[in-house]
């Protein structure tokens, strides 16, 4: 019987009936996506106020808070087309998210369900003295996944006048108290308990609207400009010039609490093209990572995302900047006399990548590049040719790549175009299976040229393509994914056409979505259920996890957290201050975060004993906690909060 939790996490061989595991050659991420919202507070993500009865925007405040009477959609989880039938998934899925969310916001409002949102309001109440309204909004078993929230007769507070907004919103999701500082679900963290990094392009909105290049001032966007975790919503378009996606404190929080590597991608806009501007994105961003991201965490670095691919406005936007830069004269990228713009342009790309390293390393020291930062260039997989004269030009201009990159990335799909138009779900199996096959000619080819350069191979994306947009038998490619056999085709896959062909990093394209004509690229279509097919080959590649509850040595589990949280955290107040105490894990080393509100920060580090006395706080100022333990390079899931005041 296993005692301690010095060797609980042990890859086996078999667990309950599991089969044999197929071991992996390097490292499988996961391209990070939330079906259904990976937040607790799901107004985090709410669309912007629309003025009642139109379709104009409400004014806001700097933060995106309306200014005026409106409605907001907190959540739309229904199936694709729900809302122009037929429905593209012929089963009709959607997770449940039924039962009672805990509203609560600044100011005062009548609440009511509008645009035919099937919630109840219930026992909506104002109290003055904190300028706060709270109310339960009921989603009903079976109900559409659907919350909209109308918000009128506001007033921000008792001097604003009437029809002045309202604040500070917050829906709670069912099963967690409505004063919760905790940030992502339980779910959403299980989930990513497999995966060895985070890849955040879709997170960061990386195929942001990047604007015209040749208006004044390029569009750049500066780092002030970014999304803050104070908007009112991540990623609220308009805002300020680079409010796209989740903010990177929430992004560093999730790397942070998960014990993951990150995979960020750099937005094309974004100003810094050397360590002397130390007040560019590029360079605030390396810093911020610096001070905040635990540093035993690497970082992955990419120059935005497919700036080759036609369809994205990066694409477009880094041609120009190509073209103005060669037209200012004693450019390298045309040192050699090239006239091809496109050339020019995946010329630039590595370059910015080149310049995003160097301002990185300036920031996280000499030595850094290779080892925890690695930058990877990414280009078009079926465009072998267009790597190599790229990465010759880049030896020519700054030296070996291996120098300053880590890897050279391709994707590695298999899709669905080659079924026929009536093809059954098991034929639509098949031809990804065949499109697998075709796709080890180019993977071969890139592992040539990568090693050429001695760099690594990597796989930004890959993993079961369905997408496109076509809904063309769009019913059985969906019931495809389902199927018991894409557990054997995902394995298949990437171990025989990608890890078995000298791949050494490979990114699971992505964690959780619906399934419609745009894809079926989740692992599950639901985080709550990570029983799906594409799951359990994750679970096999990446090995059957047993996991030891510490307080019942025989209760040994299969396929969850790796380890079990650390419990019994209790807190005692005092005078300016907090003592905290928790269970004891045998060979463990304790890591304290706290918040007064904002996000967590650590108090303490290598802690030794299960106690830690957090000194010269403020009185009557609420404090949360929540404790994680570390056994070497392998940390606990964060513990449950406890929440404080100070005497």
């Amino acid at each position: 019987m296993i005692q301690t939790l010095v060797a609980f996490v042990a890859l086996v061989s078999s667990c309950s009936g599991a089969a044999p595991q197929r071991p992996l050659i390097g490292p499988l991420g996961v391209e990070v996506s939330d079906h259904p919202s990976a937040f607790v507070d799901i107004a985090k993500r709410l669309r912007p106020f629309q003025q009642i009865g139109g379709d104009k925007p409400v004014p806001t405040d700097e933060s995106g808070w309306p200014k005026g009477d409106g409605f907001t959609v907190l959540m739309d989880d229904r199936p694709t087309m729900a809302w122009a039938p037929p429905m593209d998934d012929p089963d009709h899925y959607q997770p449940d998210e039924s039962g009672t969310y805990h509203l609560s916001f600044l100011g005062k409002a009548d609440v009511a369900p509008t645009g035919g949102s099937p919630v109840q309001v219930r026992g909506l109440t104002y109290d003055p003295s904190r300028n706060t309204s709270r109310a339960e909004v009921i989603l009903p078993k079976g109900a559409p996944n659907l919350i909209i929230l109308a918000f009128t007769h506001t007033q921000r507070d008792s001097w604003s006048p009437p029809l002045s907004g309202i604040t500070g919103l917050r829906l709670i999701r069912p099963g967690y108290p409505a004063d919760t500082h905790e940030v992502f679900t339980k779910d959403f963290l299980k989930a990513l308990q497999p995966f060895s990094y985070l890849r955040t392009m879709g997170w960061l909105d990386t195929n942001y609207q990047a604007g015209y290049y040749g208006d004044r001032g390029h569009h750049l966007i500066r780092w002030e400009d970014r999304t803050w975790p104070t908007d009112a919503s991540q990623g609220m378009e308009g805002l300020r010039p680079g409010t796209h996606g989740v903010a990177w404190e929430y992004i560093v929080q999730l790397a942070n609490l998960t014990h993951k590597d990150l995979w960020i991608n750099i937005p094309v806009s974004a100003t810094g093209a050397s360590p002397d501007d130390k007040s560019s994105y590029i360079y605030q961003l390396a810093q911020m990572l610096k001070r905040d991201l635990d540093p035993k965490l690497k970082i992955y670095v990419e120059h935005s995302n497919e700036v080759w691919n036609f369809g994205f406005s990066q694409y477009i936007w880094n041609k120009l900047a190509a073209v103005d830069e060669v037209g200012q004269g004693n450019s390298p990228l045309n040192r050699d006399g090239s006239t091809d713009q496109e050339q020019w342009s995946r010329r630039r790309h590595a370059q910015r990548l080149y310049q995003i390293a160097k301002i990185f390393e300036s920031v996280f020291g000499a030595g850094s590049l290779q080892n925890r930062i690695r930058p990877i260039y990414a280009a078009w997989t079926i465009q072998p040719a267009w790597y190599d004269e790229v990465l010759g030009w880049m030896e020519k201009t700054y030296g070996a790549p291996k120098s300053y990159f880590y890897a050279m990335a391709e994707t590695a799909y298999m899709n669905d175009q080659g079924a026929a138009k009536t093809a059954t779900p098991e034929e639509v199996l098949e031809a990804m299976r065949q499109d697998s096959l075709a796709g080890r000619a180019y993977t071969k080819q890139l592992k040539a040229i990568a090693t050429k350069y001695g760099l690594k191979l990597a796989a930004y994306e890959a993993g079961p393509d369905n997408g496109g947009g076509d809904p063309t038998n769009i019913g059985n490619r969906i019931r495809a994914n389902r199927l018991p056999q894409m557990k054997e085709l995902v394995l298949h896959h990437f171990l025989d056409h990608f890890y078995g062909l000298g791949g050494d990093i490979a990114t699971y394209f992505a964690l959780s979505s619906s399934a419609s004509r745009f894809g079926c690229w989740g692992a599950t279509e639901d985080l709550a259920h990570l029983d799906t097919p594409k799951f359990k080959a994750i679970y096999e590649m990446t090995g059957p996890i047993k996991v030891v509850n510490i307080n019942n040595p025989g209760d040994e589990l299969s396929h969850g957290m790796q380890i079990l949280p650390i419990s019994h955290l209790k807190a005692r107040p005092g005078p300016g201050e907090v003592t905290l105490t928790w269970q004891k894990r045998p060979g463990a080393k304790y890591t304290v975060w706290y918040t007064t509100g904002g996000n967590f920060i650590v108090a303490a580090r290598n802690l030794k004993e299960p106690k830690f006395r957090h000194r010269r706080l403020k009185s009557g100022v609420s404090y949360t906690y929540y404790v994680v333990g570390s056994f070497g390079e392998t940390q606990t899931p964060p513990s449950a909060q406890v929440q404080v005041t100070p005497r």
